[in-house]
């Protein structure tokens, strides 16, 4: 009898990877989802952890394996945002997105290799952002940290080339979820007024465009889709026409053409 491919889904409290576990459950797979609070998922085995502890994803991989035998999946929608000027971001704001988002990221990378590469069709999806493909005002902590995700992927990818293993980049535009309401922003009123106007701006203009995003579960049903395929390309962005054009309008158009067209948007 062929054995129950196994899954993992980060960041499987809130959002993307809430709606994704249950998902790949009705697919067939054995799911675990790893988040820091417990899941209460349908199919899906809950596993404690924060990405951002070394320790604690050596832990939950090991105890993983050991329960299922293998590993053939990996969706990683573990993250976190934050917002500010740079000026006035604090220092550790700023680095636990990077301890979250990039070095969190590599430590389960570390951990889950092994066991995807000697899957028979392994799979990598790793959630990036369209903020990592550029510098957006007010967001530079998470947008260094989701570009660095890029350079990862494409590493990667180079490495395993004589594996198995398939690795990717999805990156979602505007998703309906929390994430806005639940990351920290540095208080409009605690900004210099050189920054505010525009600050509060963008803020606001975030907000609204993640209240108008789309729905967790097609970016879900979407990833699923990706990772069915025979064959994995180094990025995908799912979303509308504006966001999927912008990394192009970023590579193709001259360095100040493409700063003022991104900065009409945050006047």
């Amino acid at each position: 009898m062929k054995s129950q491919p196994v899954a993992l889904v980060t960041g499987a409290s809130s959002g993307l990877g809430e709606a994704l576990a249950p998902l790949l459950a009705q697919k067939g797979y054995k799911v675990y989802g790893m988040s820091r609070r417990e899941v209460a998922l349908p199919g899906v085995t809950s596993l404690s952890c924060d990405v951002a502890d070394k320790v604690a994803v050596e832990a939950a991989i090991r105890e993983l394996t050991l329960q299922s035998g293998r590993l053939d999946l990996v969706m990683h929608c573990a993250g976190i945002g934050g917002g500010g000027p740079v000026e006035h971001m604090p220092l550790e704001r700023a680095r636990k997105i990077m301890d979250v988002n990039f070095w969190g990221t590599y430590m389960l990378c570390q951990e889950c290799l092994p066991h995807l590469i000697a899957a028979p069709k392994g799979r990598l999806l790793i959630v990036g952002s369209i903020g990592g493909f550029m510098g957006i005002p007010f967001r530079a902590a998470y947008c260094a940290s989701k570009g660095a995700l890029q350079n990862l992927v494409e590493s990667l990818r180079l490495e395993t080339a004589d594996t198995n293993l398939q690795v990717s980049l999805v990156t979602p535009g505007d998703m309906a979820t929390n994430s806005f309401a639940t990351q920290y922003r540095v208080p409009h009123e605690e900004v210099h007024e050189r920054y505010r106007r525009r600050y509060v701006s963008a803020d606001n203009g975030m907000r609204d465009h993640v209240g108008d995003g789309m729905a967790a579960g097609e970016v879900a049903q979407k990833m699923i889709d990706i990772a069915e395929k025979k064959s994995l390309n180094p990025q995908y962005i799912i979303g509308e026409f504006t966001q999927k054009i912008s990394p192009i309008a970023r590579r193709i158009l001259p360095g100040k053409w493409w700063e003022k067209l991104l900065g009409s948007y945050y006047k």
